[in-house]
């Protein structure tokens, strides 16, 4: 159910991103850029935390530490390419 949740979400996100509403891509580009450094500052927050552990820890803590780094970097290169995306089809539009 989380999954379909997400996935509409994300197909309404598009669909704001290419609207030919000016209000709604905006909200849509600020949404995104938003969410791209909000997954940005998550990745170098629990790559600091990473740091101050040395990177050991005794249990699966580490692991998740490094797998929130991969899917927080992953997040902020999908939204900022939607974000700067988004500029580039406004201003050929024009």
């Amino acid at each position: 159910m989380v999954e379909l949740l997400c996935a509409g979400a994300l197909i309404l996100l598009i669909w704001m991103l290419v609207s030919k509403y000016s209000i709604v891509r905006t909200l849509a580009r600020i949404f995104t850029g938003l969410l791209t450094l909000v997954s940005a500052s998550a990745a170098v927050a629990l790559f600091v935390v990473g740091q101050k552990a040395h990177w050991t820890s005794d249990g699966p803590g580490m692991l998740l530490i490094m797998a929130g780094i991969f899917f927080c970097g992953i997040f902020a290169f999908v939204f900022g390419g939607l974000f700067f995306s988004s500029f580039n089809r406004s201003s050929s539009a024009g």
